[in-house]
């Protein structure tokens, strides 16, 4: 055998020849020969093994790697051998002696001599640096479960005529076993010492409850200022006793503070989620169950998510009465799907399809349905997904703020969460590459004007109606141009608003009606019609300007029924409802999120990220013990060192949302990065086509949305640091600091089921003309 091919051999079974070396270390050749060569030919087997020998030979040759060093190199000696290496070299030194048990060797020899594997060092050194600096926090959106170390810090004192001469004293920690009580001074007691502690009457525990605690020792807070004599529960505590005190605790944890440290962190949690949701693009839609199945009950909405969603009537055709009941049947199946709505212009006339991506799919529609509605910029496309909502979430919201759950009964009624999202950008510019007839559009595929009603719920910010208003079911009459009256439902009013309900809705648009309501004295008073939907006939009004007697007539009329009115003021309702909705909201969040702050260093401004257990928005990446790489999304590709050239670009406004490619080889598990540019442009696109047509590959895409944050706070970070600065007023101040520090939120959502489908239709996007090319074309 040529020399030639022995070292293509050796070159080959490199690894096995590295797997082999311990095994001769040991004097266990032939044991490793036969467990990892039991396939490889003899000639082959001994070429292995001989050059396995040569390679655990000593030698006293001195290294010396100057020629392809990119450090200074320093000299040294190593086992009487003169070395002349840098820093990289001394560490291949260090780690390739391990292998040969800490003796000098011609493996270690050629090693630390061999540029190729000096590089291939630095690049895998360099490889982890870059992962170590794009690593971030990974904190789950469910309530930090503090186990056995939850304690709360009741508003009742506790009493023993034994301690502090029977004095009350101040719980600062009350937990499962344990009990700390606060003193100006230390108290005069010893270690061990027994005490009997009367308890208050307060709802969740019995009348006149008395439990022994034993002294465990004294601590100075310094945050307080204050004495803390911490006890432990007596052993011979009766066990229903302590079983009912950590019932009580549970019961107790959502509406009392908890002991200082665990506070601190759960309202860092509550803070954090609160922005994410501020400016998250998704719009939750809350669904309740009925009698006959579920339907949608309300929607929430912030300035951020109803800019993106396009407005309140792109989220009601989702709320059809036909497509609604197709898209809970998707999203209990698949967690996820997505709606296509827009209009199809044919020579028989224009209509507006509505139906979900796998209906297009199954129906062969979905290429040319998609081309025509981006050929007449109609396009509109809503990603949505499904969250459970436990009971247990519902009587967390009830609890924390102080809600009876019997004035909001239908709030019990929720079950799921509908999140949506627009995403029609990911389909504007598809074009089909090849024609083809198209078949006919099924009829439950048309759009249908018939809508479920739910309420739209609100920042108190984005109150468009900020006076007074009280709910009131009176009858009226409504009269537009010189028709006759009609009979009309009055459901709210204000001093310069109502809300109505017609009986039969607009003939033709009305820009004002007259309204008469004879218990409030209201006769033919013009208003100005600032809302209307055709589906549910609602109709919202306001009184014209320079109409000051009509609003003090109805402030009057509602000051003499005060005690009437008092619990039909809308914005109270309104105000619980939004924050009940809201921390149903914040623990289901459909997407990872990243919280960046303001910090010097770049990679340092990545705080954060949020995300569900059941989240897989960061696949083909995934966290580990509460830390998750993020190199694969934002690192720059190829770079020696941590740079980030998009995070650079989302912060100062460049780049607002990016797709990130990656291709998963099922082969080997190999993670394969593709640039966005290539993939939609290039002749990539077509090879991972055919790769996942057999079955070779798996596309992942996630989507990365960049907002900015708008404001240091928001109504629930409001009333969160109110009810803090009452309890702990440092604490307040740190976290109202900390509010002014957050920049932006990322949100990275996979986009990968939608851009798969897209794939198997042969769709492509049209890649967009640049300014010279189209100056060009018009000469």
């Amino acid at each position: 055998m040529s020399a030639s091919t022995e070292q293509q051999i050796i070159k080959q079974y490199q690894p096995l020849i590295r797997a082999l070396i311990p095994y001769e270390q040991d004097n266990r050749l032939l044991e490793g020969l036969n467990k990892f060569t039991g396939r490889v030919p003899g000639n082959v087997r001994k070429i292995i093994k001989d050059e396995v020998m040569r390679l655990t030979c000593i030698t006293d040759a001195p290294a010396d790697n100057s020629a392809f060093a990119e450090f200074p190199v320093f000299k040294f000696s190593h086992f009487g051998v003169e070395m002349r290496l840098d820093k990289v070299g001394a560490r291949i030194l260090q780690t390739e002696s391990q292998l040969y048990q800490d003796r000098y060797t011609v493996g270690v020899f050629e090693t630390i001599t061999n540029s190729d594997f000096y590089q291939a060092h630095l690049k895998k050194e360099n490889y982890k640096k870059i992962v170590d600096a794009f690593t971030v926090e990974t904190q789950s959106l469910d309530d930090i479960h503090f186990g056995n170390d939850l304690a709360i810090a009741p508003n009742f004192p506790v009493s023993s005529l034994e301690f502090e001469k029977g004095k009350t004293c101040t719980i600062s920690s009350l937990g499962y076993k344990s009990m700390s009580l606060e003193s100006k001074r230390p108290p005069k007691v010893s270690a061990k010492e027994v005490f009997n502690f009367q308890f208050p009457e307060v709802p969740g525990l019995p009348k006149g409850m008395a439990i022994k605690y034993v002294v465990s020792g004294i601590k100075f807070n310094k945050q307080t200022e204050k004495y803390e004599t911490q006890f432990r529960l007596h052993p011979s505590t009766d066990p229903r006793l302590a079983k009912i005190l950590q019932k009580y605790i549970d019961m107790a944890s959502f509406q009392q503070p908890l002991q200082r440290e665990l506070e601190s962190e759960r309202a860092m949690q509550d803070l954090e989620r609160d922005r994410v949701l501020d400016n998250s693009p998704w719009v939750p839609l809350f669904i309740q169950k009925v009698d006959n199945g579920v339907k949608p009950q309300s929607a929430l909405f912030t300035a951020v998510n109803e800019s993106n969603s396009g407005g309140i009537a792109n989220i009601r055709q989702l709320t059809s009465m036909k497509l609604f009941p197709r898209v809970l049947k998707e999203l209990f199946k698949y967690k996820e799907t997505f709606v296509v709505s827009g209009v199809i212009e044919t020579k028989k006339g224009e209509f507006r399809i509505l139906a979900t991506l796998r209906e297009l799919e199954s129906a062969d529609l979905l290429a040319p349905v998609i081309h025509l509605l981006n050929k007449n910029e109609s396009l509109f496309c809503l990603q949505c997904r499904l969250s459970e909502v436990a009971r247990d979430d519902r009587q967390k919201a009830y609890a924390i703020h102080d809600l009876i759950q019997t004035d909001y009964e239908e709030l019990d009624g929720i079950s799921h969460i509908l999140f949506c999202k627009n995403v029609s950008a990911s389909l504007h510019g598809l074009a089909v590459t090849e024609r083809r007839p198209m078949p006919a559009i099924p009829e439950e595929l048309l759009e249908d004007t018939a809508q479920y009603s739910f309420s739209l719920v609100f920042d108190e910010d984005m109150n468009r109606r900020s006076e007074a208003r009280y709910i009131i079911d009176k009858e009226g009459a409504v009269k537009s141009g010189l028709l006759s009256s009609s009979p009309v439902l009055v459901k709210d009013i204000s001093s310069r608003g109502m809300r109505i309900v017609l009986s039969e809705p607009f003939s033709k648009p009305e820009k004002e009606i007259k309204v008469s309501v004879p218990e409030l004295k209201i006769k033919n008073q013009k208003y100005d019609i600032v809302g209307y939907s055709a589906a549910t006939r609602e109709v919202r009004l306001r009184l014209p300007s320079k109409r000051d007697a009509i609003a003090a007539g109805i402030l009057q009329f509602v000051h003499k029924n005060y005690a009437w009115f008092k619990n039909k003021d809308t914005n109270l309702l309104h105000r619980n409802t939004h924050r009940f909705l809201w921390e149903l909201a914040v623990r289901h969040h459909p997407s990872a999120s990243i919280l960046c702050i303001t910090n010097r260093y770049l990679l340092n401004r990545l705080k954060t990220v949020y995300q569900t257990p059941a989240c897989d928005d960061l696949y083909p990446f995934s966290s580990i013990e509460n830390v998750v790489p993020m190199h694969g999304f934002f690192a720059d590709k190829d770079a020696q060192k941590p740079k980030s050239k998009l995070l650079v670009d989302m912060f100062h406004g460049a780049v607002t949302g990016v797709s990130v490619v990656h291709c998963v080889r099922k082969s080997d598990n190999k993670l394969v990065y593709l640039p966005e540019t290539d993939f939609l442009y290039g002749t990539m696109r077509k090879h991972v086509h055919n790769h996942i047509q057999e079955d070779k590959v798996e596309l992942c895409v996630t989507k990365i949305d960049v907002v900015r944050c708008q404001s240091e706070s928001s109504p629930m970070t409001k009333k969160r640091l109110a009810q803090l600065s009452r309890i702990d007023k440092p604490m307040y101040d740190r976290f109202n600091v900390m509010q002014s520090s957050y920049s932006h939120v990322l949100y990275l959502t996979s986009e990968s089921v939608l851009q798969q489908t897209v794939l198997r239709a042969r769709l492509r996007p049209v890649k967009p003309q640049t300014a010279k090319a189209s100056q060009a074309e018009s000469a």
